[in-house]
C-alpha cells in the first residue's frame, strides 16, 4: 500500500547535489523531528469513500542512518553529483474488509477478506538531473505476508520553487506491481466471489495506476515546518476492469506539522 510521503519531504525535497555527504557513515550530529500528520485519504486502493487520517511524525537521522513511522528503520546514502540511495525495513498494514480509522479498509470488501499486514524491504534510488529535476526509483518486496507481492514506483521530481522558506515541489509517478501484488488489492478469486459477491476477476502484472502531487513545504524558523501535499492518482491498465475500482481517479490532501531539533 502507498504510505504517505509528507515525512521524507522534509529532507528530500532540497535537491541532492545541494547537500553535503557526510564524512563518516556514522555523522557528526543527530537530527530528531516530530510532528502530527493529518489529512483525508482513500478508504482503500481504488475507493471512491475518504477516511480522515492522523498520525504521529517521529523521525531521527545520523550520518547514513535514520529511523522514523514512514521509512521505517534503514540507511540512505548520497553523493557529491546527485545520486540518492536507501534501502530500509518497514511494516505494511494490509487491508481490512471493514472499515477502519487507523487502516485502509472498508465495509463494502466484506468476503473478501483481509489482506494480513507484511515486512518489507524498501529500495529508493533518485538521480538528480538538474538542480530542480530528479528521476527516482522505488521497490518494496516483501519479507513476510503470503499476500502481499511486490510493488514497484518510476517517476520524475521538479522542483518549481525553492527559497531559504519554501520549497515547491511536482511529483509524476507511475505504479506497478507484480501480479500477486495487483491481484491482492484488486483482484476477486472464486471463493472471495463467492463469499463477497463481487464478480471474479484475474489480475496480470504490470501498471495499476499513475499519480501528480503538489507539495509544498515551509520553514517557519530553524525547527518549525510544514508541508501540504495535493496528491490526484488515476487507476488504469492492468486494474481499469477490477470489480473493486469504484473511482478511477481519486484527489487525496494531507498536512504535517514538524518540530526539528
Amino acid at each position: 500500500m502507498k504510505r504517505p510521503l509528507l515525512l521524507p519531504l522534509l529532507f528530500c525535497l532540497i535537491p541532492a547535489a545541494s547537500r553535503a555527504t557526510e564524512t563518516s557513515p556514522w555523522g557528526d550530529h543527530t537530527e530528531v523531528s516530530l510532528g502530527l500528520v493529518t489529512g483525508v485519504v482513500s478508504r482503500y486502493l481504488g475507493s471512491a469513500d475518504y477516511r480522515p487520517q492522523l498520525l504521529p511524525l517521529v523521525a531521527v537521522q545520523r550520518g547514513l542512518f535514520f529511523a522514523d513511522t514512514t521509512r521505517g528503520l534503514g540507511l540512505q546514502w548520497q553523493s557529491t553529483q546527485g545520486l540518492t540511495l536507501s534501502g530500509a525495513l518497514n511494516y505494511d498494514l494490509g487491508r481490512d474488509d471493514r472499515d477502519n480509522a487507523s487502516r485502509p479498509g472498508a465495509d463494502r470488501l466484506r468476503g473478501l477478506g483481509e489482506v494480513g499486514g507484511a515486512s518489507v524491504l524498501d529500495l529508493n534510488l533518485s538521480q538528480a538531473l538538474a538542480p530542480w529535476l530528479s528521476l527516482n526509483a522505488e521497490g518494496e518486496w516483501r519479507l513476510a505476508g503470503a499476500q502481499r507481492g511486490t510493488r514497484y514506483r518510476l517517476g520524475l521530481e521538479a522542483i518549481g520553487l525553492h527559497t531559504d522558506r519554501d520549497t515547491l515541489a511536482l511529483d509524476l509517478d507511475a505504479h506497478a506491481g507484480d501480479q500477486r501484488f495487483n491481484q491482492t488489492y484488486f483482484g476477486v478469486d472464486a471463493a472471495q466471489s463467492a463469499a463477497s459477491g463481487f464478480a471474479a476477476a484475474r489480475m496480470d502484472r504490470g501498471f495499476y495506476a499513475y499519480s501528480l502531487a503538489l507539495n509544498w513545504l515551509h520553514s517557519f524558523d530553524p525547527h518549525w515546518s510544514s508541508v501540504v501535499t495535493l496528491t490526484t492518482t488515476h487507476y488504469g491498465d492492468q486494474v481499469r476492469d477490477s470489480p473493486l475500482l469504484q473511482r478511477a481517479t481519486a484527489t487525496t490532501a494531507q498536512f504535517a506539522l514538524t518540530y526539528s531539533f
